[in-house]
């Protein structure tokens, strides 16, 4: 175990690396934004007098319009630096978000299916309408981008708790109770090396000209200003998901959700059988399983996977595999072992929307799906829920 701490230690020190980065590059970029923003209210104030003294010029609305779009752009960049003014009031954010998925579904291209989830209880968070509204735009935008040829875009609205079990993933958490939006779509993904770009001011992978690489850092730096945290999870060719998380109002008469202060972590003796090429993503699991008591066996690819369960088949109650892996896939790996026991359930960790699984292995009663990027409470829930159900 002494590796897979070094492991977990190297991943949390370079999230909390990248998260300080992004600090310094709020600063900055606020600190020049500002200035930015000063002298072109300068510049719009004096063609504005110029237009009072002047005959109507072509040349000088032209200036006008060039200014203002420089003034936008500034108040993107300020939001992304956290420095914009946000209107706070409680939503329901399950019914916010349905609405304005309903208002951007009429702009969509007809290649792109929508699909929308959320708790009946989604939660109350306190948060800024206009600022919610431009990050599910851009969060919408970058999923078409990601689809050219269509695809699916999957909504999901979740109450959830982030606490320190949470951390080996999650390095940033804060422990409490939120409700959060999780976008998927089916489209190219992103690799490693673009993910850790993903939020920095102008980066894109757009052609030049297309674009100006501020949506998610936009989105990024409103999220922060409402003490949320947004996550990416994405395989190039396999799609991605983005997470938001909203910290939840608690006292506003709907059900509460524990806090992490409260929450006993659901657990047991059973064995699983764990299948997850990426390591981060493995050790992290490895470690939430058995500190609840879990026996883990652990395989990197399909194949290993296959051969861990023929060699321990007699002791297992659960298989919790990705589906995209080296050498065998999650699904084909599942055909296999239902066609050799009707008895054990499997978890698949994706980034896939939900609704895909359940039109395929999702009918298979002892099948449940979990989100990647995943919580601690969500894989522990549906973990305990397949064991139970099985008993």
């Amino acid at each position: 175990m002494a590796g897979d701490d070094l492991s977990t230690q190297l991943a949390r020190e370079r999230a909390l690396q990248q998260t300080e980065k992004m600090e310094t590059i709020g600063r900055l970029t606020g600190a020049i934004a500002r200035q930015f923003n000063e002298l072109l209210g300068a510049i719009l104030a004096r063609t504005a007098a110029l237009a009072k003294a002047v005959p109507p010029n072509p040349d000088l609305d032209e200036l006008k319009l060039t200014a203002q779009r420089g003034a936008d752009l500034a108040q993107r960049l300020l939001g992304f630096s956290r420095h914009g003014v946000l209107e706070l009031q409680p939503l329901i954010l399950a019914e916010f978000v349905r609405d304005a998925l309903d208002a951007l579904r009429r702009q969509l291209p007809a290649n792109i299916e929508v699909q929308f989830e959320a708790d009946e209880d989604p939660g109350v968070v306190e948060v800024d309408p206009a600022a919610v509204k431009q990050i599910v735009r851009h969060l919408v935008s970058n999923a078409l981008d990601a689809m050219p040829k269509g695809g699916t875009l999957h909504v999901e609205v979740r109450r959830t708790r982030l606490g320190a079990a949470d951390r080996p993933l999650h390095a940033w958490v804060e422990p409490g109770s939120y409700v959060s939006v999780a976008l998927s779509d089916t489209g190219i993904g992103m690799d490693a090396k673009t993910l850790a770009r993903v939020f920095e001011p102008f980066f894109t992978t757009k052609p030049i000209g297309v674009g100006t690489g501020l949506g998610m850092s936009m989105a990024y730096g409103l999220v922060k200003q409402h003490r949320g945290y947004l996550h990416i999870y994405s395989e190039p060719g396999q799609g991605t998901t983005v997470k938001v998380y909203f910290p939840a109002i608690r006292g506003r008469g709907l059900a509460e959700i524990a806090t992490a202060a409260d929450e006993v972590l659901p657990g047991g003796t059973e064995a699983i059988l764990l299948v997850e090429d990426d390591q981060t993503l493995r050790i992290a699991a490895q470690q939430l399983l058995s500190t609840v008591g879990y026996r883990v066996i652990t395989a990197v690819d399909g194949q290993a996977g296959l051969d861990a369960f023929h060699a321990h088949r007699s002791e297992l109650h659960l298989v919790i595999t990705d589906v995209v892996m080296p050498k065998l896939s999650g699904f084909d790996m599942y055909e296999t072992i239902r066609g050799e026991s009707r008895d054990v359930r499997v978890l698949f960790m994706s980034g896939f929307p939900a609704p895909n699984f359940r039109k395929t292995v999702g009918r298979d009663p002892g099948v449940a799906f979990v989100t990647k990027p995943w919580t601690a409470s969500e894989m522990l829930a549906q973990v305990r829920g397949l064991l139970e159900a099985a008993h």
